[in-house]
């Protein structure tokens, strides 16, 4: 068995260690030729590669942001994937679950969701419901994702 004592001896000892290691190195000034010549070398890498031209580059960016546009409008007009109801009493698989990896262990966790939350967890809220969040058990397994999740009534 090990105490508190006998890690702090293992620190100090690798803290004196580390600074006597670091006393023995000896770190050479910067030789300012050296440096103007590699600065010189990336200089001249540089101009080799070129690079886009501006108006090219203007160009390229602009039809990103036309095609960035053009998807968000078209993602709007579809229509989503309503929840499906669930009996109360019935674990549903989160969504995305099936391509984790497989589950080893899991644990069940109860705890407070918010309703605005339950349409991404595959759940419809209850019509019942006024408050801001209803209890649920969470599947959540040993790599701390949920798999699966039921409302408790």
């Amino acid at each position: 068995m090990t105490n508190e004592h006998e890690g702090d001896i293992d620190d100090r000892d690798l803290l004196l260690a580390l600074r006597r290691l670091d006393n023995a190195v000896v770190v050479p000034a910067a030789d300012p030729a050296r440096e103007a010549a590699l600065m010189a070398a990336f200089a001249a890498a540089q101009r080799r590669r070129g690079g886009i031209p501006k108006g090219r580059q203007y160009w390229f960016m602009a039809g990103l942001a036309t095609a960035a546009s053009a998807l968000l409008a078209v993602s709007s007009s579809l229509p989503r994937a309503q929840a499906v109801p669930q009996p109360p009493n019935e674990f549903v698989m989160v969504p995305g679950a099936a391509m984790l990896p497989a589950m080893e262990s899991g644990s069940l966790v109860r705890m407070d969701i918010p309703v605005a939350e339950l349409a991404a967890l595959g759940l419809a809220p209850p019509p019942s419901n006024r408050t801001g969040s209803v209890k649920a058990d969470l599947v959540v397994a040993q790599d701390g994702l949920p798999r699966a999740v039921r409302l408790v009534n």
